[in-house]
This record gives structure tokens, C-alpha cells and sequence, in this order.
């Protein structure tokens, strides 16, 4: 944690300007499963052009939400208790139980680094706005209630560039990337190991 303080704090925004000159286009958008997405805009030092930062999606919720994304981010993003949350009770086994909950229809979304609604709403509808469309990618990980059957659910949309994050192998596709920080098939610590075992400048280049 302390590694990755230091990173985010002095080395991202000394090499941001270089990282970002290999990039095809600075203008695109990741939709994550967790918090990936927004370590990824600090590493270049971009805008935050992604509705779903500071949040993170169980895993039949994320698969669900992608497979009809434009819907559901056309659904006004209500803010509930996590009480009423689907997920309530691993929430609580987690200690998340005070987390604020996004809903868009019948998919939830964990906001943990959000604690005034007002302001979540204000980012969750200007980076709506900044979805580029022409240049999204979408990205998964094992996480979260993931299982094997999902993740190939997931590789199986052909609307946008996708790429997921995995423990182990489970397909012979190219868009299932092996993370080595691992718990069996879990991927672990991948926001805060960010690029110490995959190339995001060329994972992002790859698919735009």
C-alpha cells in the first residue's frame, strides 16, 4: 500500500506525459468491473472519462450490465442504503455495509470511495457525458463472485474491445490476460499492483 502511495503520488505524474505520448488516441473510455479504470486515467494522467470509477460490480451484475451497456447507462442512477441492497449480506460480511449503492434497473454498483450523494451523482452524470463510444473498452476481472462460466459469457461480447484479468487461463482467447498477483483463479491487488505484471499502454493500444 505504501509502494502504490508513492507511485500514484510522484511517480505516475512524472511519467505520465511519456506514457501517454504511446498511446494511438488519449481519448477513450474503460468501463471496468472495479477500480481499474481509474488507476488507468491517474497512470496517464488523462480525464476521467468513465462513469464507474470509485465503484465496483459483482460479477453477474457487471456481465449483465455490459451486455447492454448503452441501456443501462441510459437509466437514471438511483442511490440506495445498503440495506436494500441484493447484495447486503456479503456487504456486510466485507464491512461495506455503509458504502453508498448505485442501482440502474436491476444491476447494482458498490460506490466505496463516495461518501455524499450529491457529489456521486455530479461525476456518475458528467462522465456519462464523456463516454467516447467510438474508443470504450471494456475490462473484467475474476472477482467479485466471478466464475468460469461468466468470464466466457464475458468474452463473448463482440460490441466493444474487451480485455479480462485472470488468475488462470479458462479460454484460449487473446482478450484473457493471466495476472500473476493471484488467489487460485482471483486476481488480487490488481488496482494496486497496477503495471507491475501487464503493459497497460499496450493492452489499451491493442484494443483501440
Amino acid at each position: 500500500k505504501i509502494c502504490n502511495k508513492i507511485d500514484v503520488k510522484i511517480f505516475f505524474p512524472l511519467l505520465a506525459n511519456s506514457r501517454r505520448q504511446k498511446l494511438k488516441y488519449t481519448d477513450f473510455t474503460i468501463i471496468s468491473n472495479n477500480c481499474w479504470a481509474g488507476k488507468c486515467y491517474e497512470y496517464f494522467n488523462l480525464p476521467k472519462s468513465s462513469p464507474t470509477i470509485g465503484g465496483y460490480f459483482f460479477a453477474e451484475d457487471y456481465v449483465k450490465f455490459c451486455k447492454n451497456i448503452k441501456y443501462y447507462l441510459s437509466c437514471n442512477l438511483n442511490i440506495i442504503p445498503a440495506t436494500d441492497s441484493k447484495h447486503y449480506e456479503t456487504l456486510l460480511k466485507k464491512h461495506e455495509e455503509n458504502s453508498l449503492i448505485g442501482r440502474l434497473d436491476d444491476i447494482e454498483i458498490i460506490f466505496l470511495h463516495y461518501h455524499d450523494k450529491k457529489v456521486l451523482l455530479e461525476k456518475w452524470n458528467r462522465r456519462v457525458e464523456r463516454i467516447n463510444w467510438e474508443h470504450l473498452i471494456l475490462k473484467f476481472s475474476y472477482q467479485n463472485e466471478c466464475t468460469d462460466e461468466l468470464i466466457k459469457s464475458f468474452l463473448e461480447i463482440s460490441d466493444f474491445p474487451k480485455l479480462c484479468l485472470v488468475g488462470e487461463k479458462t479460454t484460449d482467447s487473446p482478450d484473457e490476460i493471466l495476472f500473476k498477483h493471484r488467489n487460485g483463479k482471483e486476481t488480487v491487488a490488481e488496482t494496486e499492483n497496477f503495471d507491475w505484471f501487464i503493459n497497460p499502454t499496450k493492452l489499451i493500444n491493442d484494443r483501440l
